[in-house]
């Protein structure tokens, strides 16, 4: 900033420094869907993770995890719960975040997509596992040593974010193993 003036040097520039005029933003806007806050649960059973198959675009046929968009005055928490129930026809306890995903992209027909993906840490209570809203198919994917061991194809980020999760997992476990210990270690 310039001394004794409240507005930066380079205030008058940043506008004209814009890649895009205002037509070419109005077109952009026009052809570009706007971004979409997403919920996915990413749910654990011991050594296994819930995905389910894609039977809609983006990324139709990849295996991936059970979620959705979140709708009006609706908790990240509870639209992964209900995806899940929805897509899968299991209730799991919905924990903390894993993960923000981005996903920016053209399905085969052409059509824009845009994604934030709130990945959340789940762990499976109850349930047998039926594909079901957009769903084709679920089933139970094992993990090796942190790993996913899946040979299907996958939708993006899937087998990052899987590590995350195990990651994510072993902590909080370990966490609470320590305060068990500490708990006791003090009679």
């Amino acid at each position: 900033m310039s001394q004794g003036n409240s507005t930066p040097a380079n205030a008058s520039t940043l506008s004209s420094t814009s890649p895009f005029n205002t037509s070419d933003k109005n077109r952009l806007n026009s052809v570009l869907a706007k971004p979409r806050l997403a919920a996915i649960a990413v749910t654990l059973r011991n050594n296994e993770v819930l995905l389910v198959q894609r039977s809609k675009e983006p990324q139709r046929g990849t295996w991936g995890f059970p979620g959705g968009s979140v709708e009006p005055g609706e908790s990240l928490h509870c639209a992964a719960k209900r995806e899940l129930m929805e897509e899968t026809g299991i209730t799991a306890l919905v924990g903390p975040l894993i993960d923000v995903v981005e996903v920016i992209g053209y399905d085969p027909e052409g059509s824009h997509h845009h994604f934030a993906l709130v990945a959340l840490l789940c762990h499976y209570v109850d349930g047998e596992l039926r594909p079901g809203d957009d769903a084709a198919d679920c089933r139970w994917a094992k993990v090796i040593n942190g790993k996913l061991n899946f040979n299907e194809a996958l939708a993006d980020h899937v087998a990052d974010t899987v590590v995350k999760a195990f990651n994510l997992h072993s902590l909080i476990v370990k966490e609470k193993s320590n305060a068990i210990h500490s708990s006791n270690s003090a009679f």
